[in-house]
């Protein structure tokens, strides 16, 4: 007990004291203790504050917890660099990541301490922006380190940065674009069937919870994508009973409890319409599937507009990862796309000897010693991409940075507000760029006057997260925009109120690697899909009025949320084709056996209608067995014209044939076709069982005839010798019939 109490003493002396904290000798571990292996998080900060230092004389709070073996000895010590801001954002970057970055002036504070019983004790250091030695504003570098105290080991490190902005100060405005989507993988396969029932889940407690959350406490300086194949999931989902693979389930309140949230969260905000079912347009333009890519356009507007109960725009394309290349971009700009956002390596400034350091008159040397070239700036969120349309398309490049920054994994301690922290600092490093002088410092003395102040209200950066798909934590993304509202670097803008500006950076070509290419959907996938396709446009139009059952089903199978989701995909293929070909055969042809008799006929051929349209439809009949039955008809091919069957119809032809040699049983096969002359369904085989004519049969038929013939005859002319020859008995010939003696008259008889 004597010793914990001391050491609880000296820990206290410790916190309350910054002199004590400069130079604290370290205690020596117990003799016999070695020191044990550090937990996987044993440093967590959890505070820095203010965000951003305002007043030379404010305090500025460091606080967090460290973690270990109860009673081992630790050091925590703060360390940053007395008079010397960041000169760029890339300096900034090799900081964080112990590559390239390198000062001489660090300070270093130390608190000396043994953990308690329980592992963990927390720290907290109190300094001001002159005991750190911020001449100026600016981003400088502030690094807290855990060590063992006996053997002097890492335990861990958090390297973080203070942006210095004081009151006062003349510091370039930058507007800030954030772009947030509320997207989601299909769950329905064809119309009437989800394959899972995740949606539910997802809704009430899960991701898409999350992004409804994170809707309803940001304010209107967001720009919101919307896929409306979600909201249409979500409605079909609210609306009545469902099919689940095959079990009936009812409603769920919940999803239109969901939707009715959102479209409240969204009231008098930016949204925008992605394609419908955010589908991989690279890969759909690469695989000759652009009539689907444009579908996706326009079909993602006008249902999103529906859904949400005001006008909503798909003029704003984001492909998956912010990357496309120039073909998918000339498909987008024909339809009807007019701005695509995408990350900003997709589109990277053009190479320069000023920013690749080559040696110039500007940087040529000075006194036998090399001028280092000047710092590479942010070029602006906007450039002017040239397509095979009548109009250029806007590329909107979201900084990758910022970009990593928000959309990054906020569940471990300490992670949201050293995020924030780190957004904060860039973005300000950004101001400060277009204060650079040519020595390389930052801050307004390195300017060149209050006119590059008033040029920096132009810049423009971009935030967005990396996927499509992701999980926000609603409280960091608040806090997040919040702090970046409050900013006095930062003006929130929407994304639609970006332009290019006139004086852009110049930047290379597209950049999209065979790395990209490998990341779309596969070639043999979207081969399914356009047969798929073609079926489906047959069940459209062989309606007389015609209906897209299953167009909406073809766009989800479509969608980029399958990269990398093979199985799945083809899952949901598959029910589409199973719903598809149950549809097709609501109109068949009737296969029952045929017959026909002679050498020429006519076989009947009948199509039955189930459907509960009229349809319109061809009938083609070709021979399967040409040597013995032939269809009468030019080439060889019966076809109808466009025929009209009822519902609940069935419509019956003729199809006039010939029978060759000794005719058998052949086959003939028929074909139904769309009026657009696609083939509807697969071809039927109807078996006809033909009977024909040889010479044989022609003789025997012929014998036959003339026996006929000669019977015929033969009783003709018994009957002629009858009346010539009657008889009378004796024989006499001579006389008058009636002189006759003995005659006999014949008996008449009645012939039946």
């Amino acid at each position: 007990m004597i010793r914990k109490a001391a050491l609880l003493t000296l820990l206290t002396a410790l916190l309350a004291s910054p002199a004590g904290m400069a130079g604290t000798a370290v205690a020596a571990p117990p003799p016999g203790r070695v020191a044990a292996a550090a937990p996987a998080d044993p440093l967590s900060v959890s505070e820095i504050t203010p965000e951003v230092v305002r007043v030379a004389t404010s305090p500025i709070t460091v606080a967090g917890t460290v973690s270990g073996t109860p009673g081992s000895f630790v050091r925590v010590a703060v360390r940053y660099s007395r008079g010397r801001p960041f000169a760029s954002r890339a300096e900034m970057a090799a900081y964080l990541s112990e590559q390239g970055y390198g000062t001489t002036n660090w300070s270093t504070r130390i608190q000396a301490t043994p953990l308690d019983q329980s592992g963990k004790l927390p720290f907290q250091f109190t300094v001001t922006p002159a005991e750190l030695g911020m001449p100026r504003p600016g981003v400088y570098p502030f690094e807290i380190e855990l060590t063992d105290a006996g053997t002097g080991q890492r335990l861990g490190v958090e390297r973080t940065f203070l942006t210095y902005a004081p009151k006062g100060e003349q510091i370039p405005k930058v507007k800030l674009a954030v772009a947030l989507p509320i997207v989601d993988r299909p769950h329905r396969a064809d119309d009437a069937t989800f394959m899972d029932d995740d949606l539910s889940a997802s809704l009430t407690s899960g991701r898409l919870a999350s992004l409804l959350q994170t809707a309803q406490d940001t304010g209107d300086g967001v720009t919101w994508f919307v896929d409306p194949a979600l909201l249409d999931d979500v409605r079909v989902l609210s609306s009545g009973p469902r099919n689940v693979r095959g079990t009936r389930k009812d409603a769920d309140p919940a999803a239109g409890q969901w939707l009715n949230g959102l479209r409240s969260a969204l009231t008098d905000k930016t949204v925008l319409a992605t394609p419908y079912a955010d589908p991989d347009m690279a890969a759909l333009v690469h695989h000759g599937l652009d009539k689907q890519a444009a579908a996706s356009v326009q079909r993602g507007a006008a249902l999103a507009s529906e859904l949400l109960g005001r006008e909503i725009h798909g003029t704003t394309a984001w492909p998956p990862n912010g990357k496309i290349d120039r073909d998918a971009v000339d498909e987008l700009a024909m339809s009807g796309v007019t701005s695509v956002l995408l990350s900003g390596d997709a589109l990277p400034p053009r190479a320069t000897a000023q920013n690749t350091g080559q040696n110039t008159g500007q940087n040529a040397p000075q006194n036998g010693q090399p001028v280092p070239p000047p710092a590479q700036t942010t070029p602006d969120g906007a450039a002017t991409l040239d397509t095979v349309a009548d109009n250029p398309l806007t590329a909107l490049l979201a900084d990758p940075t910022l970009s990593e920054v928000l959309g990054g994994n906020m569940s471990a301690p300490g992670a949201a507000m050293l995020a924030r922290q780190r957004f904060l600092a860039e973005t300000a490093m950004i101001a400060f760029e277009q204060q650079t002088g040519p020595s390389g410092q930052t801050g307004p003395t390195g300017g060149t006057g209050q006119g590059d102040t008033a040029k920096a209200a132009t810049r423009t950066v971009i935030a967005t997260p990396e996927s499509h798909l992701w999980t926000p934590d609603p409280a960091f993304v608040s806090s997040l925009l919040q702090a970046a509202s409050s900013a006095p670097w930062l003006r929130m803008t929407s994304l639609d109120s970006i332009k290019p500006g006139r004086a852009g950076v110049p930047r290379a070509d597209l950049t999209y690697t065979e790395r990209d290419r490998q990341a779309e959907l596969s070639r043999s996938y979207l081969a399914t899909v356009r047969k798929l396709e073609r079926k489906a446009d047959a069940v459209a139009t062989v309606t007389e009025e015609h209906t897209d059952v299953f167009h909406t089903a073809i766009l989800r199978l479509s969608s980029a949320s399958w990269r990398g989701d093979g199985k799945r995909a083809l899952s949901f293929a598959g029910q589409v084709q199973k719903a598809i070909d149950e549809r097709i055969d609501d109109v068949s042809v009737l296969d029952t056996p045929r017959a026909v008799a002679g050498s020429n006929g006519q076989v009947p051929v009948s199509v039955a209608n189930n459907l509960d349209k009229d349809i319109q439809i061809k009938i083609r009949v070709t021979s399967a067995s040409k040597s013995r039955l032939a269809i009468d008809a030019p080439a060889g091919v019966y076809l109808t014209p466009t025929t009209r069957i009822l519902a609940g119809r069935s419509q019956l032809v003729n199809v006039p044939v010939i029978v060759r040699n000794e005719g058998g049983d052949a086959s003939i096969a028929v074909q139904l076709l769309t009026d657009g002359d696609e083939k509807y369904g697969s071809a039927v085989r109807v078996v006809v069982r033909a009977t024909g004519y040889t010479g044989i049969a022609l003789v025997i038929v012929g014998a036959a005839v003339v026996i006929m013939l000669a019977a015929v005859v033969m009783r003709v002319l018994r009957r002629r010798s009858r009346k010539a020859f009657p008889f009378d008995g004796s024989g006499d010939e001579e006389g008058p019939p009636g002189d006759r003696q003995g005659a006999v008259p014949a008996e008449r008889t009645q012939s039946p």
